[in-house]
């Protein structure tokens, strides 16, 4: 960041004065010999102000290029009243009165701009000579090998007397290597021409505000998480810090992202009159920035949400609500997908509805000749989704046959009966649409605590430590309350051993149900320690999975 701001303020400084004079002296466009502005041109009726000091500039540099002797003339017509200065008696550009300065008539300004161009080529002569090429390079080189010599010297001097070189020295050769570098820059007709054509694209007004934009959207982009916290504490709306603090705290790099990624798509519509070629080819980059990180950011705060809140709303209606709520997850996140696909392809101005809809015809007149085709494919995206049953599980089908399932494909379905062993090959259509007995789901998953009190508890211990677990694990999604079982572990009446079922079969559903438990045991321990009841607790947690019989 700080790199990326010391660039923006020293384009700022290099580009202010120009920028600051285009603005006050209007459209104009100057006539240029090696790199070196002469005087400016302003447009008239018929040309612009850069059409004519090209032609101007494109003459002069032809004739610096060739050895012949160049003369400078002005012409006065009579019958138009156009004063015009020639260069070697052919038309070099036309003394209008948008050019003449105040108090100045067409033939002082056209004198004037004789003498300064006459000047002009002489030095871009003398500075194409041998001589001359040889006597600055002489310089050059005798100024490079004495910040050689220096910083030689320097580094014996600071060992023999032992000394520390420090920022004060790099400051100096740093600006003795740019003294070089600017010195070259002004001797050399080559080097000048080459400064001049970086830096005075940016000598028009609006790159000054697209830097200006450009910075303030790295500035804004990082401060916009803050912001944004700050917005929430101003409206005191209620528990909307809580849900910043869980849901979009841990994406604040997304968030940070997301708006340098609209901030800089904005700043880039700057350039669209200023290089049309250059905006064109970062419009797709920006759009495409732009959309991939709020669709990143969309589905980690979607996900994040239906994970915190989703699992405990959904607890207190289905304790085995969490599978659903996974799938709506991944619904939700295609459904965004899809959006920022046709809004990157609007950015673009590609007719991605249109090409759809085209499709779409094409598909409805398929489905008349293949339906049967589409209809297992579409089967199977059902089956994919919901997912009743994976390669591997055990399942018995309407029939009553139990068999293995061996693939799931495109159209159909294999599984090997553990009767006779073959494979039976079912269409997905018709396993969608039965009845279908997963055995392998039918694994039971006990968790077994054990509590270890301080002192043998009495009835009235025990029974608060009963009606506060009870209170706990009767809202935790995926637990069964009815097979909760308390009981003593021991006769000595200071250990408890709780045993508890989950329900759910997906892998990740159970770990969040084990993470919901270790939460609720905090809480049991705190509601505990009201009535002066303290208990440590077995770590790790006993979890017994009893597989199905086949």
């Amino acid at each position: 960041m700080k790199l990326i701001f010391l660039f923006v303020m020293a384009l700022f400084l290099a580009t202010f004065p120009m920028s600051f004079a285009l603005s006050v002296d209007g459209p104009r466009s100057p006539v240029v010999v090696d790199g070196i502005p002469l005087f400016y041109l302003q447009p008239v009726d018929r040309s612009s102000a850069l059409d004519r000091t090209e032609f101007a500039n494109k003459l002069l540099a032809d004739a610096i290029s060739n050895e012949k002797v160049i003369n400078f003339d002005v012409r006065n017509d009579p019958n138009t009243s156009a004063t015009s200065i020639s260069l070697n008696k052919n038309y070099l550009l036309t003394v209008t009165a948008n050019d003449v300065l105040p108090n100045f008539s067409l033939s002082q300004q056209a004198k004037q701009w004789e003498s300064i161009l006459e000047r002009a080529v002489a030095k871009a002569k003398k500075e194409r000579t041998s001589q001359y090429i040889v006597e600055r390079s002489l310089w050059v080189l005798i100024g490079i090998g004495i910040i050689i010599l220096l910083r030689f010297l320097l580094v014996i001097v600071a060992k023999i007397a032992k000394w520390e070189t420090g920022g004060f020295t790099k400051v100096f050769f740093s600006f003795a290597w740019l003294a070089i570098v600017l010195v070259c820059a002004e001797w050399f007709p080559v080097l000048r021409s080459i400064r001049y054509q970086i830096f005075s694209p940016f000598s028009q007004p609006q790159w000054l505000i697209f830097l200006g934009a450009l910075g303030c959207s790295f500035v804004f982009s990082h401060y916009a998480p803050a912001l944004l916290r700050f917005a929430i504490k101003k409206l005191d709306i209620y528990s909307a810090e809580s849900i910043y603090l869980a849901i979009i705290q841990p994406s604040e790099i997304l968030v940070q992202f997301s708006v340098l990624s609209i901030c800089i798509s904005w700043s880039l519509s700057l350039l669209e009159t200023l290089v049309p070629v250059v905006y064109e080819l970062l419009k797709p980059i920006a759009s495409l920035f732009v959309v991939g990180c709020l669709y990143w950011l969309s589905t980690k705060v979607t996900s994040r949400y239906l994970r915190t809140y989703g699992f405990k709303f959904g607890g207190k209606f289905n304790p085995s609500s969490d599978d659903a709520i996974l799938v709506f997850e991944t619904v939700l996140n295609v459904f965004i997908f899809i959006i920022a696909l046709v809004t990157f392809a609007r950015s673009v101005n590609f007719d991605l509805i249109g090409l759809v809809a085209s499709l779409g015809l094409v598909g409805l007149a398929v489905a008349f000749a293949a339906q049967k085709i589409l209809e297992q494919l579409i089967a199977t995206l059902v089956l994919y989704l919901d997912r009743p049953f994976v390669t591997g599980d055990y399942i018995r089908l309407p029939a009553g046959e139990l068999g293995k399932v061996e693939s799931i494909g495109l159209r159909s379905t294999k599984i090997r009966s553990l009767g006779t062993g073959t494979i039976i090959v079912m269409p997905n259509s018709i396993l969608v649409s039965v009845e279908i007995e997963n055995v392998t789901l039918a694994k039971k998953i006990m968790v077994l605590l054990y509590m270890d009190f301080a002192s043998a508890l009495g009835e009235r211990e025990y029974a608060l430590v009963q009606q506060a677990i009870m209170e706990k694990i009767v809202f935790l999604s995926g637990i069964d309350p009815n097979s909760t079982n308390i009981a003593l572990a021991d006769g000595s009446g200071k250990r408890l051993r709780v045993s508890l079922a989950i329900l759910g079969s997906q892998d990740n559903a159970v770990e969040v149900r084990k993470r919901l438990l270790e939460l609720a045991s905090v809480q049991i321990a705190k509601s505990l320690a009201v009535h002066g009841i303290v208990f440590t607790m077995e770590n790790p947690t006993v979890y017994v999975q009893s597989p199905a019989t086949i």
